[in-house]
């Protein structure tokens, strides 16, 4: 897997995360590259033509604002640097043609409601550009909620304001919003009915007799949540459909209704023959599902069937359902597109559909019927968003099964790319395609990449394409057109309909046919090559995929990773287990302070006699020993102490125990001095008249 960068900007001492960065690393076997930029120079990283944000061309860039240092005084003034980042981060996108993610950090400084209004102008600039990525402090509490976030000696130190658990939070709240670019989402939730969506069994209880408890109505408030976000909602039970149906028409404590389930599958044939045809039903992959299930039995059967399904371990306890969901990864919600809204509404309109093609005499009748309208147009800023998440998706057809970030469609220059959209009699498509061209050198067009959404196909939206593209060959006086082929395990339908042309294959390379032959071309619904696709074709391209993230370390980070302080711990025990102290010494003091050492530095110390500097150690990770010294020991290592010559392990447990004995002497004279405030003045004169004796 290539290495991709990830370059931080941040205005304080983001490289205290890096222990945490690199721990995601390893843990999702995600190889990356860190690079942050000097201390407090992001505007410069972002707007340097030669900074490491702007020079990033394979990753993500990370800009990590702590607001309390910007927004430090009052009144519209006091928010300007939050409107000139938004600019530079608008600037850097256009530049560099990475996603860049921005995190409103916490601030330990400034009036809430300046700070308030700083993220919402922050969020206002740049929540709608698809390049861009906003994590608010809400956002960031809401994954990971940490009491002490503050460490007013780290921040005194070195502006590094936040404790070990915040800087693990803000890592991995990086690493988790990245994953979601990175690794495509599901598109569709198949939940079980009996003690999932309600408690009891219909079955045996009736319709009215099951109970919707609080933890089972905030399952289904989750449910209709991910279908507001763009996921199909689908009910797979072993049950009567008539009783299930019953159940969401008509019981009072139900929020999840027939309107808002897509797919049916409620039977008492096996839960993983139920998920294929559900797949095959909506012409989605079986790595694009999701099942929920109380049941570990059902859940096993599907998982040994259909590994490429994302089959959640739920937890035993209903009330905890929907915690253990909100930290799965792979179920964030993202962005929301028009696109994703009206998902479900599409799935309804394509029943529609279904159902007049089943009454039509011939497909010929039926396509004719169709009143099919397709557009080709160029590529907008409000399509960046839905052209990029549809590149994610599409497999069947798409020419060479490229990915585009928003980031890298909006720094393709105009003309280039494309869009298509679709509507006929029943409804509109919305956005289904994406066309990405060249400048026309060498007298031909080529197509760098053609994807449609594999609903549209075999209705004659192909051939509209490829006609829109002859005729744009031939306003720019060119003579053919060079469609890219890269065959894949799925984009079987694209290989076909390319086949089909009137078109020379060139090996290793792709089709070329001429424009005039491009502007010809009608759509025959009696040719095989546009025929409906047998159950045998579905069943293939549903075949089950490697999953984008195994359910193992799914369940993993939603249960040991699922908090800042879990991984904090994580972080340790990898570096303990990695790198094992290996000091001789009787003194307690000097075996912590060589254990200390181990976890922090890249080599651990072999004697008392070390040097912290020689072994790896630099500034910031003597800031971090001592913040250890002071959490574990409750003394404060002063700066002198940490920047002497004689850094050595001894030197350092000396250090401690002369710290802690000082303030044992101060407690006992705070004591002392205690006790004699409670005296009366006759008796402390007394004691003082014998001690002068």
């Amino acid at each position: 897997m290539a290495t991709a960068r990830i370059a931080i900007a941040a205005n304080f001492t983001a490289e205290a995360t890096v222990d945490a960065l690199d721990f995601w690393s390893a843990e999702l076997d995600l190889p990356f590259e860190v690079r942050f930029a000097p201390y407090d120079q992001v505007f410069q990283s972002l707007l340097d033509s030669s900074g490491a944000l702007a020079t990033n061309r394979s990753g993500y860039n990370v800009v990590l604002i702590d607001r309390g240092a910007w927004v430090s005084s009052t009144g519209e003034e006091a928010l300007k640097a939050i409107d000139d980042l938004v600019g530079a981060v608008r600037s850097c996108a256009d530049r560099s043609g990475v996603p860049h993610l921005v995190v409103s950090c916490p601030a330990a400084t400034g009036a809430p409601e300046l700070l308030a209004a700083a993220e919402r102008r922050l969020v206002d600039g740049l929540g709608e550009d698809a390049r861009v990525r906003v994590i608010t402090e809400r956002q960031l509490s809401a994954w990971y909620p940490v009491t002490e976030r503050f460490d007013p000696y780290t921040d005194r130190a070195a502006r590094l304001p936040y404790t070990r658990e915040m800087l693990a939070a803000l890592a991995t709240a990086t690493i988790r919003a990245l994953m979601a670019w990175q690794v495509p989402r599901p598109k569709v939730i198949a939940v079980d009915a009996d003690h999932t969506l309600w408690d009891g069994v219909v079955a045996e209880d009736g319709p009215h007799g099951v109970t919707v408890t609080p933890a089972h109505r905030q399952l289904q408030e989750y449910l209709l949540a991910q279908r507001a976000a763009g996921r199909l909602l689908c009910i797979v039970s072993r049950n009567l459909e008539s009783d299930v149906r019953q159940v969401l028409a008509s019981h009072p404590d139900m929020l999840l209704r027939e309107e808002h389930i897509t797919g049916w599958r409620v039977n008492y044939e096996p839960k993983s023959e139920n998920l294929a045809a559900l797949a095959r039903e909506l012409n989605v992959a079986l790595d694009s599902l999701v099942f929920l299930d109380d049941n570990p039995i059902e859940r096993a059967e599907v998982d040994a069937a259909h590994p490429a399904v994302l089959t959640p371990v739920l937890p035993r306890h209903a009330d905890e359902v929907v915690a253990y969901l909100e930290r799965c990864w792979p179920l964030d919600l993202l962005p929301v597109t028009d696109d994703d809204r009206a998902r479900a509404l599409r799935y309804q309109q394509d029943a529609e559909r279904t159902r007049a093609r089943a009454a039509a005499t011939s497909l010929a009748e039926f396509f004719a019927t169709l009143a099919l309208e397709v557009e080709v147009r160029p590529l907008t800023t409000a399509d960046l968003a839905r052209a990029a998440q549809l590149s994610q998706r599409v497999n069947q057809f798409n020419l060479t099964t490229r990915r585009y970030h928003e980031a890298e469609l909006a720094a393709l220059p105009d003309g280039q790319a494309l869009v298509v959209h679709a509507r006929d009699r029943f409804g509109d498509y919305g956005l289904i395609g994406l066309v990405v061209t060249d400048s026309g050198a060498g007298g031909t067009l080529t197509v760098a990449n053609l994807l449609l959404s594999c609903r549209v196909l075999g209705r004659g939206v192909e051939h509209a394409v490829l006609r829109r593209l002859g005729g744009l060959a031939r306003e720019r006086g060119l003579a053919s057109i060079l469609l890219r082929f890269a065959p894949s395990a799925r984009n079987q339908p694209a290989r076909d309909f390319l086949a089909s042309l009137p078109a020379e294959a060139e090996p290793e390379v792709g089709y070329r046919l001429t424009t005039e032959a491009a502007e010809a071309l009608r759509f025959e619904p009696a040719s095989s090559a546009d025929r409906p696709a047998t159950p045998e074709a579905e069943a293939a391209s549903t075949k089950p995929a490697a999953a984008a993230m195994p359910v193992e370390l799914v369940h993993r980070i939603a249960t040991e990773l699922g908090t800042a302080a879990q991984v904090v711990a994580a972080v340790d025990q990898r570096r303990r287990s990695a790198e094992p102290a290996a000091v001789a010494s009787d003194d307690p003091v000097e075996r912590e302070v060589a254990a200390i050492w181990a976890e922090l530095l890249e080599f651990p110390p072999a004697s008392v006699d070390d040097d912290f500097y020689q072994l790896g150690g630099d500034s910031l990770k003597a800031l971090q020993f001592a913040a250890r010294v002071r959490d574990d020991y409750g003394v404060e290592l002063p700066v002198e102490v940490l920047f002497t010559d004689t850094f050595t392990v001894a030197s350092m447990a000396a250090a401690i125990r002369d710290l802690r004995a000082a303030r044992s002497e101060d407690a006992a004279m705070a004591e002392l001095l205690a006790e004699l405030e409670q005296l009366p003045d006759d008796e402390v004169r007394s004691l003082l008249e014998e001690d002068r004796a």
